[in-house]
């Protein structure tokens, strides 16, 4: 049976989360205490058991006339020993139904492999959102780097760096947005993963790195910046997440490093309600701040 989750059930829920993703408890604990509502969260039932969940967080796409309410699909979830009966199908059948009942016009869903790829095309979910990854040295992003305008560590206002992100994406039509609390949120959950948010400002303008380092490899997640600001946000990079080499998720046609590195699908898309693909205008849609 499908149904809406309700406040009690978040310890079945983490448990679930844990179950299939193998976190730690901190992480399911931070979502559900942080961002998670009932009207946001769709589970299957199988009998009294907790057999799966997904969470449909509000979000927007931005069109070529504006932004049109989205939800993207997060943490969606089957208990090992209810997989292949088809409950996640189910799921997201419904959650296509009550999305479109709230007035969103489109599902958003980050696929972790190849073999998830194939699932949700066959739910009906197409590849839309891509990114560019450029691999640069130390010694390039020192190149490129401006100590200048480059300050001490600074409690980043959230609000002033999602303004910056959308004004970054203005000429990415099809690009997911986040209202400032679910930006803020998104990075929290990005940093109880790990990762870190580094920040500088030169000229009165910001600019931020969302940074994954594994080893001697810097991964930035995702990176607001002008080619005005960059070289100070390469600085912070450069002193905050010291490593032999940077791999940054760009827009495709984003100035920095133009024209290197490799352009890959990162997301899919499915329109609801009637809402037709081809109003969003897409120029280079980029999905980025995923919790991924």
């Amino acid at each position: 049976m499908i149904e809406y989750a309700g406040w009690e059930m978040r310890r079945d829920l983490a448990a679930l989360w844990q179950e299939c993703f193998h976190d730690p408890k901190r992480y399911p604990e931070y979502f559900l205490n942080n961002i998670f509502l009932p009207r946001n969260t769709l589970v299957y039932r199988a009998g009294q058991e907790l057999a799966a969940a997904v969470y449909l967080i509000p979000a927007q796409l931005l069109t070529r006339s504006g932004t049109v309410p989205a939800h993207y699909i997060f943490a969606a979830a089957t208990a090992p020993k209810f997989r292949s009966h088809g409950y996640m199908s189910s799921l997201l059948a419904y959650a296509a139904l009550a999305g479109a009942a709230r007035g969103d016009c489109c599902s958003i869903l980050l696929p972790s492999d190849d073999g998830l790829y194939r699932f949700y095309a066959a739910a009906g979910y197409k590849d839309f959102f891509r990114v560019r990854m450029a691999e640069v040295s130390a010694e390039t992003l020192k190149a490129a780097s401006d100590r200048e305008g480059c300050p001490g560590h600074f409690l980043p206002d959230m609000r002033a760096l999602n303004f910056l992100r959308r004004k970054v994406l203005t000429g990415n039509s099809g690009s997911m947005l986040w209202d400032d609390r679910m930006f803020h949120f998104s990075v929290g959950m990005n940093v109880i993963y790990g990762d870190r948010m580094v920040t500088a400002v030169k000229g009165g303008k910001s600019a931020y790195a969302l940074c994954h380092r594994e080893e001697s490899i810097c991964t930035v997640l995702e990176a607001a910046a002008d080619t005005d600001t960059f070289p100070a946000l390469s600085a912070a990079v450069l002193r905050d997440m010291p490593a032999e080499s940077y791999r940054f998720r760009l827009p495709e046609n984003s100035p920095l490093f133009s024209g290197a590195g490799e352009c890959m699908r990162f997301g899919m898309i499915k329109p609801l309600g009637g809402w037709n693909l081809s109003d969003a205008g897409a120029s280079c849609p980029y999905l980025g701040l995923t919790m991924d």
